[in-house]
Order: C-alpha cells, then structure tokens, then sequence
C-alpha cells in the first residue's frame, strides 16, 4: 500500500481508506467495484500529481470497511456519508466497475458536492440500466440471472464465484499470488460474502430491483444533462465499457473527455497502472487551466 490505511466512523460504518498527496489540495475519490477494495488503486495513486489529496476508500463490506447495507443506495449513502466526515467538497470522483454505478448515484443525488466524475470500466450508461435479460450478451445475462435464482448462495457464498472464477478472467495476465490472496482476505466464509452477492443483486435490470432502477434513472438523466467535466478511460480490448461506449457517452452527455490508455481488459488499475495514473492526470490538469 502506498500509505498506512486509515478509518473514518459515521453514524452508521467504519469506512476504511488509504490517503496521499497533499491534504490542501484537490480531493481526488478513488471508488473500486467487484470483487476488488481500495488495494487496487495501490499502483496508481503514487503516479498521481502529489499536489492533489488523493483517497482510495473501501465500500461497505470490502477491504476493512464494516457496516450495513451493500447494494447500490447503501454504498451509495455510505459514500454519502464518508464525504461529509472527512470534510470533503468540490470531489473528483474516480470510479471503477460497479463503483462507477455508485458513485454516479451518489453524485446525481449530491451534485453540489461533485466537480468532476471520471471513470473506466463502469456500470454506467448505456450498459446500465438494462431493460431485459436478452439485451445484454448472452454470458454476461446468465451469469447475472444466475445471482438471482436458487443457486445464488451456493454459488457465490459457498463457491465464491466471484473470486474463484470471474476475478481471473479480468486482466491480461494473471494476478500474483500476493494479490490474489489480499482480494481474498475480506472474504473468508460464505457468511463475509454477502457483500458480494447483494451488490451483484443490486445491478437494475429489467426494472428489477425496483428501488435501484427508480434510482439509477433517475442518475442516469442527471448524468447526460450536467455540465460538470466528466472523463471516460477505455482500454484495448476492454471488458465492459470499450471504445464506443465511451464513443456513446461523448456523443449523449455533456462536457465529455474519453480517452485510450491502450492495452488492457477489465481490471485496467492492475493491468496499467501508469496508463490509467496518465490518462486520469492529464485531464485533471486540463480542468486547473
């Protein structure tokens, strides 16, 4: 880790997170997705212009954060909260994975203390919201169908489908034992993993669940009319979010910067970290002039 982990306590979770950079400067909010933590931002933050306050927080329920509630609004709110303990204003938001989606709730639902929003790899739209099952590829359909059938706990509490299974495909190259088993340390027991499989249960799609799409929409049309400066990274060949999703967001929202920081696959944070680090602090130093 680039710096010792700190916690912050709310009203209603220990939020741990990991800070560099200069504690005057520019809040910078670096917020990771499935099935990862703030440890993923390990590699990135020291590349990172110092001269910002650069914070890699863990969601509830990852990492060493504890607390209740883990689908989208929880995070959400629990983002919500950690913002206001820590004092922060004019964010940056940096977000990855299905933090993209929670941060963009969280955002939509907080603009006055959102400069910014930059993200890569995100459940963002126009992946999310989904209207139907067999709109999405077919893989990816039936693994999120399966999160929500009888199987589910056997599947992601018991076996740990997440880490065992998805987390592997999700770089270039193989993650080193070392990091593998950080990833891991959260995530013990079928009980720990809750976390795990009521956030994948939280993805709206099909209008289901009904709270989270009531939500997401909701974001979702704050997003493409807000003028704050927002930033898509994609890489080659990508996972989620590739060259014309970012292509879409340009050409659907406003004050939109995309970017290529070349080769890499879903976990870019591991796979190109001074890319990502790159490309992130350009446009950041786009915005100061």
């Amino acid at each position: 880790m680039p710096a010792p982990l700190q916690s912050a306590e709310t009203q209603r979770a220990t939020i741990s997170y990991y800070e560099t950079g200069d504690p005057a400067g520019r809040p910078v909010l670096f917020v990771h997705g499935l099935p990862f933590s703030s440890y993923i931002w390990r590699n990135v933050l020291p590349e990172m212009n110092q001269n910002q306050r650069l914070i890699a927080v863990d969601l509830i329920g990852f990492g060493d954060s504890t607390g209740n509630g883990y689908g989208v609004q929880d995070q959400a709110d629990h983002l919500a909260d950690f913002i206001d303990v820590m004092g922060l204003s004019d964010v940056t938001l940096m977000a990855h994975d299905w933090g993209a989606g929670i941060s963009l709730v969280y955002a939509a639902q907080n603009p006055d203390d959102v400069a910014a929003f930059a993200f890569m790899e995100g459940s963002m739209p126009p992946v999310y919201p989904r209207p139907a099952y067999d709109q999405m590829p077919e893989r990816i359909a039936g693994m999120f169908k399966s999160m929500r059938d009888e199987n589910a706990e056997e599947n992601v509490l018991e076996a740990n489908i997440w880490q065992e299974v998805i987390m592997p495909t999700m770089t270039g190259d193989p993650l080193p034992d070392p990091v593998v088993a950080e990833y891991k340390r959260p995530f013990p027991t079928p009980e720990s993993r809750q976390p795990l499989l009521d956030m994948s249960r939280s993805l709206p799609i099909g209008g289901e669940p009904a709270a989270v799409s009531q939500a997401y929409s909701a974001a979702v049309e704050w997003w493409t009319k807000t003028e704050i400066p927002k930033l898509v990274l994609y890489a080659e060949p990508g996972r989620l979010f590739k060259q014309d999703m970012a292509e879409w967001t340009q050409a659907n929202a406003v004050n939109v910067t995309i970017a290529s920081i070349g080769p890499g696959h879903h976990a870019l944070q591991e796979d190109a970290p001074q890319a990502v680090a790159d490309g992130l602090q350009t446009w950041l130093d786009t915005l100061e002039n």
